[in-house]
């Protein structure tokens, strides 16, 4: 819907969307009028797991203080340290914390795919087993020590474990080091199936959707045909795993991306405009020429059917939490440089103005 109504909301849940609901059945109403609202936004890449590492920012500072509702911590625990997210992290936050738990045990927080010794199959499925209501898949990279000597072999580990709790497998690509197989990503992409998810689906890094001629690698779309989710997740300042260049290059040919998430972290929270968090990703991609109602649905019923809660948060239906976002759309000339020092233009930005989370009002900062 893109109309000018009132949304009514009681007991934490959505109760009503019309035209003029009378203000005086309320308690409290907060006046959006001249703003967007919106489903509360969802981030579904990013890392959170500030009481294990310093590069990662709380859920609350890339979540309800910047417009949204629910974070997905991508891969900064592993199951060793894990214990952390339900014990420290999210009883101390007002943002929804869901998980994707990183294969091997340590997690990014600590290191990265580095030995096979940190592979524990076993403790990894008891702790999915024991924390299903936070841990909504298992993540990856296509880089790194594991993979260089196991190859795809990796991959098929981590969808066979996936694959005993129904859940989607998470995968980074994108390699510095240039030590796997350049053909790694097709290999990833023929395996992936409904509902897994494909990170930093713009990189220019080795590893990247698009062959030597710019034209994309056809597992991609037969991915995508599949129901494979093409994520976004960039980075934060200087865009580390996002090109311009290769993302106009892929959606002109047809492949959008189905969510836009931040990959936000600590070091990268203060870019060029004072909140760098998931409104400015999606800023940047409206400069790239998606559609605003789009790039909403990117960030807000896309995420939440690919983390399998689009029951509960994602839309405005009646019945669903009472999750908002409020937007400004602000004009200005902001300069954004990707991974390869390319310049983009943003000329409309989309700000946070407040979140409601589960029926409570939260500034955003501004």
């Amino acid at each position: 819907m893109d109309k000018r109504l009132d949304i009514a909301i009681s007991g934490g849940k959505i109760a009503k969307v019309a035209r003029g609901i009378p203000s005086a059945q309320s308690k409290q109403v907060i006046d959006a009028g001249g703003k967007i609202v919106t489903p509360g936004l969802i981030d579904i890449h990013c890392h959170v797991y500030d009481v294990m590492a310093e590069f990662n920012i709380g859920p609350d500072g890339a979540g309800v203080k910047q417009g949204v509702t629910t974070v997905v911590d991508a891969g900064s625990a592993g199951e060793s340290i894990f214990p952390g997210f339900p014990k420290y992290v999210i009883p101390s936050c007002r943002t929804r914390v869901f998980v994707f738990l990183f294969l091997t045990s340590p997690g990014l927080a600590v290191r990265p795919m580095s030995d096979w010794a940190d592979l524990n199959i076993d403790a990894t499925a008891a702790v999915i087993q024991n924390n299903r209501h936070i841990i909504k898949g298992i993540k990856l990279g296509l880089s790194g020590i594991v993979l260089e000597d196991g190859g795809i072999e990796v991959v098929k580990i981590a969808k066979s474990l996936a694959k005993k709790f129904g859940l989607p497998i998470m995968v980074h690509i994108g390699d510095n080091d240039k030590k796997t197989s350049v053909t790694v990503t097709q290999e990833c992409l023929r395996l992936m199936e409904r509902g897994d998810i494909l990170s930093h689906v713009f990189t220019s890094r080795f590893g990247s959707v698009l062959r030597p001629d710019g034209i994309i690698v056809p597992e991609l779309k037969e991915a995508l045909d599949r129901g494979v989710i093409l994520d976004v997740s960039p980075g934060g300042q200087g865009l580390p795993n996002l090109s311009f260049e290769v993302a106009r290059k892929v959606m002109a040919q047809g492949i959008l991306p189905t969510t836009i998430s931040s990959d936000i972290c600590q070091p990268t929270i203060n870019g060029p405009v004072p909140s760098f968090g998931l409104t400015v990703i999606m800023s940047i991609f409206l400069a790239l020429g998606l559609k605003l109602e789009q790039i909403i649905e990117m960030s807000t019923i896309n995420p939440a059917r690919a983390l399998y809660v689009d029951d509960m948060i994602g839309s405005l239906k009646p019945g669903m939490e009472a999750d908002i976002t409020i937007l400004e759309l602000i004009s200005g000339m902001w300069r954004f440089e990707d991974s390869g020092r390319k310049t983009l233009e943003v000329t409309k930005m989309i700000v946070p103005w407040a979140s409601i989370k589960s029926g409570q009002l939260i500034m955003c900062r501004q």
